[in-house]
Parts: structure tokens; sequence; C-alpha cells
């Protein structure tokens, strides 16, 4: 029986197991085996692309640890005293392939990582437990086993699946600060997130209520703590990282192979200067990081107000700190400001933010709430930076409504903010692709195998002198310290760093450093126009408002005009200025079209900056001159003279003066924070603001000739539901405003008040029976010519460098509906109006003022409907409204060239470095400016590319037109063949020049693809160009390689100054990030001295290099003449040489400074070209010739005794004379090099402005004659060289000297009239064969060149796709 039971429990448990089993092998959770990005050269699932086809793409590699290949590579590293283990540091991708085996991403423990660019970096996959409450999407179910700590699950057994319990983990990477994570159901890592990506401004606007503390902490643990830090590494870090590096390995080895060869002098001279050399270098690394550190370490140190759900589902204000920070959280900007530690988007209240730090413009920016207008879009931080406030920026200044507080969702935190992304990219920025740096390593590899046939040569004299293996082998690894030497990868950088430091005295400072040299190859600079060629500052040279028709004459004096006309109260309105510490801040162009007016803006008292209401508007008036009984205030805030009537809505009380009530201003009945004045006939009405009664606040022992028509204003005025009267209606209007009683005057004043604000706060809903009443024309007329003409800001729509154009909605004092003004561009205000409201004459007078160089801005306006609310008006999308409407005016500016531009601009010329204009303004305006700085010759032709997009059946079209050509110049060709019209010269061919607008841009890019590199290559004027679409042109002009540089005010070219090889942002501010290159200096002579300088510093990291290369040869072939000698160098000759000689001229070599002047010639870029190889190999001959000279002569000197191999055990004999002639001789050589490889003109000043160079040379060379010439005793003693004092052997050293001095003639002929000529370069040419030119840009010019066809002018091209 119990058998029974045990094989019926038995049958029991292998059914569960059975079932189980096949329950748990369909699991998901734990079966993370992937189906994308297979790898055919590994396992399943080994290999994952992200970001693919981007610049951030990134391909991943799975790893896990291999036991038996660990075991190996620990044994061998035993054997081979730790090196694979150096190896593995130096790197560490191969530490991977040597310890671990390809394994499915799922399972992976370490990951190697190829960027877009192809760098390897090897990262750990970290695993962290999670709770039960952690979402889903992110959490990897796992049993609690060793290997879980690294996210490797799959391991466990069935059994272990049914025993141990289960864990919740998150498997993530960090690659550059940044977070990808695990996504179970998609098998893959994705990278992390915040609101800013596939988040709707709906959701920002409803989902975000404030986390819990549970829910905060769980988004902690996903996205990590909201900070940007850079470490500061300890000393003992550092000392360990620098000792590590292979040029001090290096170092050390050679140190401890010379102290095996009784060097011991210099080895210990060499340990010191490497020790000092660390130490300096520990300190100013330290200092580096410190520096960097704390300046990204300002946001995260504050604390921040933020909501916090409660377990009642109340929300809290608590106070936490800002690394706390998490994507979604509801921040409370504080009314005096702060620096933002993260991105967040607003969402209730304006802010005043200074965003200097990241676009290095330093004018403050207005950033305003996200509205239910914007709803369905999907939020975008560069699509809506309006309303996003950055990390990093300065938040000067909040206001908010009524009560409500400045409130704004987190979007992205730590270095995925803004502020964080410029951080990662100064800490991992993109490698340049240079030809000098990848040719250094090169040689250095040429030099390796130079230094192998030295070593087969010793090899060979050592067995030939029967030596014994250990002083062969030592002499022969000798030779790879003498002709590597250790500092070369150092010497590439001595004119970079110099180049830097002479920059930062100019007010130009450099963050990356490499892109000194990228600079001094510079052949293109695209220049933004506003700020950067013309000044800052507009001034209105007029306006032309609309009449009949027809433009008007042009108005200098905007003032003059009527104050209610459209066009003035255009320009005193759309804008967005606001009061920031008494000054009026904004867009210069703003300031100075509302200072034209002569207008007077009001907003909330200083007592008040913070706060502004929404029954309280920004206010615009005309002068007081206009309207007399009107005072103009001034400070923010109305002050009434005694003898003014008053209507004051107060928050504590609302008394109205009915003795003198003539006139009141707006500002008056709205924004008066004095004390009521006491008068005997005053009535005293409950609080309005900011707390409104449910129900009519009726004054006690108010008659009822008050107490209807008052309420029912105040139900209408304030949406509180329909007022039933209880008593006889009020008395006529004549009647009530003859009324001597106080109460009846109030009646007609309140329901005038309700026609004058008319905020009903419904959603367009019609007035009501008493609103029409209380609204009738005759007391309407009689209302408003009591109050002064003011118009209220409402609503305003900011400016969009993609819309090209800026509205407010506004309400005029008296009316019962808003208007709309829309400011921008000509021809997109154009294409918003009513086509019979344009002007007749509209296209010729653009026209006649843009060539001229004017800046022309167009306004309109349209009358919105009555039914049109307050609320209505806050939720309404912006193209609803701007449609439909009526044209005004134009505002003409004139925007000046600064004194710097067309000098700079000649200059470029002059170097052939092409000049281009990127801007968004008006394309015959940039065409005008490109005229009057140079771009464009007098005799130039400029043609404009007009595209037309395609329609149904039909190709999109391009033409060429040319505007403004000189006749004389260009004329029209025959037809060819293909019907093309070309331009034709009378002798030669015309130089044009193509002009682009952003539109016509947008559609060759996407319909004419192979158009566009002979459209860049010729194009000089890019106009109404976006931000993106500048970038895409620099972007497309290093397609086509050119070198590019960009030079703009930061503020809409930050793009642009990042995708270019040199970008330079003009601003004050020392360490802004817009770009490489930030320049104090307003204008734009600082880009031929970022250019002067990257000549400069490229032509110094040749010579220097140069140099380095020669020491190390002139050395090399010393001890091989020396080894077949039995001889070698003696420790003070090699002291003097590396230290005395070497280091002082290697360091000095690059104090020498640029010329101010630019050339055409450019400096060689190519260190393996055929230029620098023949410098180089001449002057390698003359050195060997001259060396083998010295020692031949000396062979043949009667009084030579040559010198004998010493008995095995004892040291050479390295004072001989072989080693004496070939010491004297060599001296010299490295003297005489120096100088020939410090060129001058045209890239460096002379070689004697060097002074410390200079003095270094005079007093080696004296050093040297003396102890050529001067052979005391003493000091051939000190330098161990072979010496007679009995017989100086005069005419052997003249004879000496002379090889110097010849060698000297020789080398420096060779150098500037040989291998610098232009002759040898066409030889070289010649001899390779090339007939071609290797850069793309110049294939495409000459192709445009050879095609007489091209330009086609009134021909239509018709594109590759259709519609």
């Amino acid at each position: 029986m119990k058998n029974k039971t045990d094989k019926h429990d038995m049958v029991r448990r292998l059914s569960w197991y059975l079932y189980l089993n096949f329950r748990m092998t369909n699991m998901t959770y734990d079966r993370l085996d992937e189906e994308i990005g297979a790898d055919d050269s590994g396992p399943p699932n080994h290999k994952q692309v992200l970001h693919p086809g981007t610049a951030e793409e990134l391909t991943l590699h799975g790893y896990q640890l291999s036991p038996g290949k660990a075991f190996f590579y620990y044994v061998l590293s035993v054997i081979l005293i730790g090196s694979p283990v150096l190896f593995s540091y130096w790197k560490p991708e191969w530490g991977v392939y040597w310890k671990r085996r390809k394994c499915p991403l799922s399972q992976a423990d370490i990951l190697i990582i190829t960027d877009a660019d192809g760098q390897l970096k090897v990262t750990p996959v970290n695993a962290e437990e999670v709770d039960a409450n952690f979402d889903p999407q992110y959490a990897v179910t796992s049993h609690h086993e060793s290997g879980v700590a690294n996210g490797i699950q799959n391991g466990a057994t069935d059994s272990t699946h049914l025993t141990r319990p289960v864990q919740r983990f998150m498997r993530y990477f960090v690659y550059q600060h940044i977070r990808y994570i695990w996504m179970p159901h998609k098998k893959s890592f994705s990278c992390l997130y915040g609101y800013d990506n596939n988040t709707s401004i709906s959701s920002l606007l409803n989902d975000f209520r404030g986390f819990s503390v549970e829910e905060q902490m769980q988004r902690q643990q996903l996205y990590g703590r909201n900070v940007i830090t850079v470490e500061v590494k300890s000393y003992i870090n550092l000392l360990v990282t620098e000792i590590l590096n292979p040029f001090y390995i290096f170092q050390i080895a050679s140190i401890i192979l010379w102290s095996f060869d009784n060097y011991v002098l210099y080895a210990a001279c060499i340990f010191f200067v490497s020790c000092l050399s660390v130490a300096v270098s520990l300190f100013e690394t330290r200092k580096q990081s410190q520096s960097v550190h704390d300046m990204v370490e300002a946001s995260n140190t504050s604390d921040v107000i933020v909501l916090r759900m409660t377990s009642e589902k109340t929300t809290v204000e608590v106070q936490t700190s800002m690394a706390d920070l998490v994507p979604g959280d509801i921040v409370v900007i504080p009314p005096n400001g702060c620096i933002m530690a993260c991105d967040a988007v607003l969402i209730s209240g304006n802010a005043i933010v200074n965003e200097s730090m990241l676009t290095g413009e330093s004018v403050p920016v207005t950033k305003t709430p996200v509205t239910a207008s914007e709803e369905k879009e999907i939020y975008s931080a560069e699509r809506h930076k309006r309303h996003t406030l950055f990390c990093g920026t300065e938040v000067i200044q909040t206001r908010y409504y009524g009560t409500a507080q400045v409130l704004a969702v987190v979007v992205r935190t730590g270095f995925s903010t803004a502020k964080g992304e410029l951080v990662r990219s100064i800490l991992y920025p993109r490698p340049l692709d240079f030809k000098f740096y990848k040719d250094a390593m090169k040689f250095i590899g040429f030099m390796f195998m130079v230094a192998t046939i030295g070593m087969t040569y010793s090899v060979y004299i050592y067995i030939m002198h029967k030596e014994t293996v250990i002083k062969t082998l030592v002499r022969t690894l000798d030779i790879v310290t003498i002709v590597v030497p250790p500092a070369l990868p150092a010497a590439m950088t001595v004119g970079t760093y110099y180049a830097q430091n002479r920059l930062k005295k100019k007010g130009i400072f450099c963050i990356s450093p490499p892109r000194i040299n990228v600079s001094g190859k510079l052949k293109l600079v695209c220049f933004d126009k506003t700020g950067t060629l013309t000044e800052d500052g507009l001034e209105v040279w007029g306006v032309l408002e609309v009449e009949q028709g027809k433009l008007s004459a042009p108005v200098m004096d905007a003032s003059s005009i009527g104050h209610t006309s459209h066009l003035v109260a255009g320009m005193a309105t759309c804008h967005s200025l606001t009061y920031l510490h008494g000054n009026l801040t904004g867009d210069p162009l703003d300031v100075k079209m509302f200072e034209a007016t002569k207008w007077a803006m009001e907003e909330p008292s200083d007592e008040d900056t913070q706060r502004f209401d929404n029954l309280i508007p920004t206010i615009v008036r005309p002068p007081a001159t206009t309207y007399p009984p009107n005072p103009v205030p001034s400070t923010s805030h109305t002050i009434l003279p005694q003898n003014s009537s008053q209507v004051l809505l107060h928050p504590s009380s609302l008394v109205i003066d009915s003795e003198n009530l003539q006139s009141n201003s707006l500002s008056s009945i709205l924004n008066e924070k004095s004390q009521p004045r006491a008068v005997p006939s005053s009535i005293t009405i409950p609080p309005l603001l900011p707390t409104l009664p449910s129900s009519c606040p009726v004054p006690q022992n108010s008659s009822s000739s008050f107490t209807q028509p008052f309420c029912q204003s105040y139900h209408s005025l304030f949406g509180l539901p329909s007022y039933h009267p209880q008593a006889p209606p009020c008395p006529p209007s004549n009647t009530c405003a003859m009324s001597p009683h106080p109460t009846d005057t109030v009646c007609t004043l309140v329901e005038s008040t309700a026609s004058v604000l008319h905020l009903n706060t419904g959603d367009g809903e019609a007035p009501t029976q008493s609103e029409k009443k209380f609204t009738s024309s005759t007391q309407d007329a009689r209302f408003v010519e009591q109050v002064p003409y003011e118009i209220g800001i409402v609503r305003q729509f900011p400016f969009s460098s993609n819309s090209q154009r800026m509205s407010v909605m506004v309400r005029v004092l008296g009316r019962q509906f808003m208007d709309l003004y829309v400011k921008g561009a000509p021809e997109v205000v154009q294409s918003l109006c009513n086509p019979e409201t344009l002007p007749d004459d509209l296209g010729s007078i653009l026209t006649q003022y843009t060539v001229q160089g004017f800046r022309v801005i167009a306004l309109a306006h349209r009358t919105l409907d009555t039914k049109l609310s307050w609320h209505a008006a806050q939720r309404i999308p912006r193209d609803q409204v701007e449609k439909d409407l009526t044209f005004v005016g134009l505002l003409i500016l004139q925007n000046m060239l600064k004194q710097e531009t067309t000098p700079v601009i000649h200059q470029l010329k002059a170097a052939n470095i092409r000049s281009v204009m990127v801007t968004g303004d008006n394309i015959l305006t940039a065409i005008s400016v490109a005229r009057d700085c140079g771009m464009v010759d007098v005799t130039d032709s400029v043609l404009m590319a007009k595209v037309t997009p395609p329609v149904t059946g039909q190709a999109s079209t391009l033409t060429f037109e040319p505007v403004d050509t000189p006749d004389i110049l260009v004329q029209y060709a025959d037809r060819t063949d293909n019907g093309d019209i070309g331009l034709k010269l009378d002798d030669n061919r015309t130089r044009y020049h193509l002009a682009v607008t952003g539109k016509a841009w947008g559609l060759i890019c996407q319909y004419f693809p192979d158009l566009v590199p002979r459209i860049v290559a010729r194009g000089t004027v890019f106009a109404r160009m976006s931000p993106d679409q500048k970038a895409q042109l620099v972007e497309e002009l290093q397609a086509i390689d050119y070198i590019v540089g960009m030079c703009g005010d930061g503020a809409n070219d930050c793009g642009a100054l990042k995708a270019a090889h040199v970008g330079i942002s003009l601003s004050e501010a020392e360490a802004s990030v817009a770009a490489p290159f930030t320049s104090r200096t307003n204008n734009i002579e600082c880009v031929p001295r970022i250019v002067c300088e990257g000549r400069c510093a490229l032509t110094t990291n040749f010579s220097v290099f140069k140099y380095m290369a020669l020491y190390s040869i002139i050395q090399f072939v010393s001890v091989l003449i020396l080894y077949t000698a039995y001889s070698n160098l003696t420790d003070p000759q090699f002291l003097y040489i590396d230290l005395f000689i070497l280091t002082v001229l290697a360091v000095f070599m690059g104090y020498t400074g640029a010329t101010s002047k630019l050339v055409p010639e450019k400096p060689l870029g190519n260190l393996l070209g055929a230029v620098n190889l023949f410098s180089v190999g001449s002057q390698i001959v003359l050195v060997i010739v001259a060396q083998v000279a010295a020692y031949f002569y000396l062979l043949h000197q009667s009084w030579f005794v040559p010198n004998t191999p010493t008995p095995e055990g004892e040291q050479d004999n390295t004072k001989s004379w072989e080693t004496a002639a070939i010491f004297y001789t060599s001296v010299f050589q490295y003297l005489t090099l120096c100088i020939v490889f410090s060129p001058g003109h045209p890239f460096r000043k002379p070689i004697y402005t060097n002074v410390w160079l200079t003095i270094s040379l005079l007093s080696l060379t004296v050093i040297s004659l003396l102890m050529l010439m001067s052979p005391w005793p003493w000091l051939m003693d000190f330098m161990q060289i072979k010496s007679d004092p009995d017989d100086p052997l005069i005419m052997f050293r003249i004879t000496l000297l002379l090889i110097v001095c010849i060698h000297f003639v020789l080398s420096l002929s060779v150098e500037h009239f040989l291998a610098s000529s232009r002759f040898l370069k066409k030889f070289f040419q010649w001899v390779t064969c090339k007939r071609v030119p290797k850069n793309k840009y110049k294939h495409v010019l000459q192709d445009m060149e050879e095609d007489c066809s091209w330009p086609p002018i009134g021909t239509v091209i018709h594109g590759t796709h259709e519609a």
C-alpha cells in the first residue's frame, strides 16, 4: 500500500514537473533569446545596432566570462611578468577577447561598443534589484544566484525555478554618461529617454500632478540622480594612471636599460626630469578637472520646491535637493529666479531667462507656458524651446497668474539635459578626421622599421666583435630608445598649446585645442548676418503704411502717425518686451521698433514684479500729447493726480469716486496699489480679486436701482450664473448718469466697465440681455470718450525661426472684441493676408528697399470675433487666428555693416578662403549686404534659385534668375542644343554666385539631390534659413571636402557651429559651450586671427615633429658609427644632447608667433606627403654624409690611433677620437636643424622674434664652439672628450668646423630653396601622374566650368520625383 502511494505521489509530482517545465520553457521573462541583430560571426543575438544611420550609432557586442580562457590569460600574465595585463589596460577590448567569449546580449556581462567613428569602448552591464511595483517594461525576472549580479539568469536550472525565490532586476549599461536599459519585451537595449521623446503637450499639461515618494524613488532608480559631475581623481589615482601611460612605461624601461649599460648619471637625470614632468602633469590635470568640475557642479547643490502626492491623493509642496529630481516631477520656479538643474517645460507662468551659457546670446529670453492650443503636438526641445527652461540657464525672474505659481514639468535630467549634452561634448569630443594625426602614427611606425634595421646592424656588429649576449642585447635594445624618442607624440601638440595661449590673450577661448590645427586648413567660412556681419542694433529708418490700396511715402517718424493706426498699434504691441530691473529688455529689433512709436508700456508695479493677473495684462499707450486727459506714468504703475477721479480694483476693496468721473485709464482701474482716498461719496464693494464670491456681493443699504444692474454686470463680467432681479430694474441710462446719487453713478460705471473689459470667462457665449443693454451705442460712445486709448496684450504667439513671424492678441480699452497683430518676414505675412488687402506696389517697393540692404518687416492686422472670450483666446491654436489678415504696412530698419566686416572679408578673399552668408533675413537684403561687404564683387553676377514644389502629375521645377546683374558683363548666349541658356562673358568666364532661400534649399535637397554639390559649391547667399537648415548646409559643404568654419552669435546658429570643423561664437561668455571657439570681440576680426594661429600651430607642429625625427636619426647614425668603432657616446655627452639641446630647443621652437597677415598659400597638412618626405629624406642624407665625412677625415689623420675592443667584462673605451669627432659634428647638426625647421614667412614671424629660442641657440652655439675650438682640460674631462694636451690639433678642429658649416649651408638651402619651392611640388605631381584635383569641390567646380550650359538661365530644370 505504501509503495502504491509512493508511486502515485511520484506520478503526481512528475505530472506537475512536466507541466511546470512546459510552462517555464514558454516563459519569456528569463528566456531572453533575441531575434534581432544576429551576427553570423558569433552566437545568435550577439550583436545589436543602436541609432542606426546617425552620428550616435552604436554597435553592441555581448561577451561573458570564459573560465578556460581566463585561466590561460592569468597564467600567461604571470609568465610574462604582467605584460598581458598591461596591454589589456591600454587596450581593454584585447582583455575582453582574451578572457571572454561571445554570447547573446541577454546573458552578457560585458559589452564592446563601436561608435560611428570606429572607436571601441568596453563597458560592463549592470544589474540592480527592483521591487514588485517597478515599471514592468524595464524589469527582468530571474532567480537569486551568483550570476545575477551581471544579469545572467538563463543558467538557472528548472529545479532552481521551482525552489528559489523570484527576483526582479533592471539591466543597463552607461555609455558616455547616458543610460541604456534592457527592454525584455523588445529583447534589446534601448536608450533611456525622459519625457522629451514621444510625449504630447496634452500629456505634459494634464498627466503630471506630482509623484508620491515611492514613485519618485522608483524613477530615481530608473533614471539615476540628477547630477552633472566631472570626476576629480585623487592624486594617487592620477599618479597610477600617469605612470601606466605608454610614454612613461617606455621611459621606465629605457632608464632600466641605460642603468644596465652603465649610463647611471644619464638614467638618474632622465628619471628626475620624468618625475618632475609627472608632478607638473598631475597638478595641471587635477587643476583642469577641478575647474571643469566646479563649472558644472554649480547647479547640483541647491534645493528646489516640488509637488508631491500624498497618500490622501492631495498635493503638497516639498523642498528637496535638485539632485533628487526625476523626469515627470513638478517643480516650482521661485519668484526671484534660480539656476536650472534640469530641462523643464513651463505649464504655468512666465520666466525671464539668461541663456548665455548655452547659446552665447546675452539678451534675456522670455519663456512662456505651453497652452491647450498646442496639446496635439509632440513635445520637442528644439521646436518648443520658447516653453523650455534648459539646464544651466539662469532664471532671472518669474511672473505668475493670480495666486498661482510658476510650475514646470521636468522632462530631462542629468547628462541627458541640454547642459549635460554640452558637457559630454567637451568630455568626449568626436575625433577629427585630420590626416596629421594619422600620418604621425604612420611615421612612428616607420621609425620602428628604421630601428629594426639598426637593431639588425647592431647585432651583426657585436657578433663580429664577439661581444657577450647580454651586451649585444642591451646595445640592440638601446637602438629603440634612440630611434623612437618617447617625447615624439608630445611634440605634436607644442604648437597647439602655444597657439591656444596666444588666442586666450586676444580674448578668444578654445575648448577643443585640436580644432586649432584644423583652422589652419580652413577653405570656407560661413557667416551669420545680423549681429555678426552687421551691427546688433537696428535703427528704424521709416515706415510705409497702406493707404487706398498702395503703400504711402516713407514716414521717418512713426510716432507722428495717429495712434489709432493699425501699423503703429502693431509696432507697439507685437513684441515680447518686458521690464527687467527697470530696463526694457528683449530682442533688439523689438526694442527699436517699440521705441520708435514713443509709446509707453506698463506692467505690474515694482511692488509686485513677480505677479500678474489674467485681468491685468501688459498695457501700452501712446504718448500723453495724443490724449491730454491721461497722465503718463513715470513708473511701472499709474499714479493719479489729486484732482482726477478714481476707479480702483483693489485686492481689498473697490472704491469708486463719483465726484469727478471724467477720464480713467485702464491702468488706473486695474493696477493702482495705493490706498484709496477717503471721500464722502465713495462706495466700498467687497473684494473682486483674487478670490471672487460665488454670488453678487451687494453692499448693505444699497438701493434697488443700484442692485440689479450691478449684479447683472457682475455676474456677466465674471461668468457667474445669471442674476435674477428681486427689485425694479435700474433707471434709464440718462437718468442714472445724471442722478446725483452715488449709487446711480456706480450703476452706469459698472455697465460701462463691463463693456470696456468684456472679459467673459465663457467660451464665446453670446452676450446676455443685460450686457446688450449696458453696451448700447450711446453709453459705449460716452464711456469711450472718457477713457484714453490703451491696448492690453492678451496673448503672445512668440517668434519662431521656422515660422519667421510672431503675433499678439490684444484688446483696446472700451472695445468688445480683440485684435490680432502679426509681424514677420514679408513673404510669410503676405501669404497669410487676404489678397485684396495687399498693396499693388508691394513687390516693387519691397525689392526697392531690400536690394539696398534694408531689413524689412511686414505687419498685418485682423479683427477677431466678438464672441472670442479671454479663456478661448488662451486655448485657440495659432493657425486659426493667423489667417485672413489685412496688410497694414512695412517697417524699414537699417542694419549697418560693422566697420571690421569689409576688411576681414577682403582679407579672407585674398587668402583664397571663400566666404558664405547664412542668414534668416530676406534674400535681397542678404544679397545687398554681401555686395556691400565684398563677398560678391561689383562685377559679379548673382543668380537666385527659384523652386516650385511638385503638383499632381508634374515634377518640381528649378530655375535661376539674375538679380541686379550688370548688363555690361552678362549677356544671354545663343541657345545650345539642349535649349539651355548660360552666362557668357566677353573674354573670361564671369564669376557668378548663387542665392538660395531656405524654402528653395529644402526643395532642392528633396527633389534635386544631384544638384546640391553644385549649389553649395557656387552658393554665396543662403537666406531665410532655419537653424536646422544652417547645420545641413555646413554638412553638405563638408561632404564635398571643404574644411568649413562657421561664425555666428550663437543664438540660432548652435547647430551649425557644432557641425562645422571650426565653430566660432561671438559671445561675452568666457566658457560658452555653443562652439569650439568663443570670441569676446563682437566682430569677425577673430576669424583671421584664428586662421593665422591655426596655420602657425600647424607649421610649428610639423616643424617640431620633423626636428624630433631628425634628432633621432642624428643620434641613430652617430651610435651606429661608434658601434663600428667599438665605442659610444659618454654619459655627459648624452645629457648635453638630450637635456640641454633637444629639450630646450623643442620647447622654445613653439614660441614663435603667428604672422598677422593671411596669404593665399596654405600650410601642408599631409605629414607623409611628397614634399615633407623629401624634406626629411634630404636632411637625413645630409646628416649621414656630414658624419661619415667627419669620421673618414679622422681615419686619414696621421696621428690617429683607432680604438680597440676592450677585454671581456670591461667597459667600452668611450673616451676616444671617434667619439670626439662624431660628437662635435652631431652637436652642431642639432643646432642647424633647429634653425632649418623654424620657418618664418608666410605663416610665422621671423625666428629672431622668438627671443628665448634665439638666446638658446646663441648660448648653445657658443658652448659647442668652445668645446670644439678651445679644448680646455677641465671641460674635456667633464664632458669625457678625447683631447691631446700637448697638441690642440687646430687644423683638425677647423676642418670639422668647416664640415659643420657646409652642412649648415646645404641644409638651409635644400629646405628653403628646394623643399619649399613650387617647382618641387609640380615635379612630384608630374611624377605621380596627378592630373585631377583631390578634393571633391574642385571636381564640382571643374565640371561646372566645362559645362557651357551651366548655370541655365530662363530654362526650367525638372526634378526627379513627382508629387
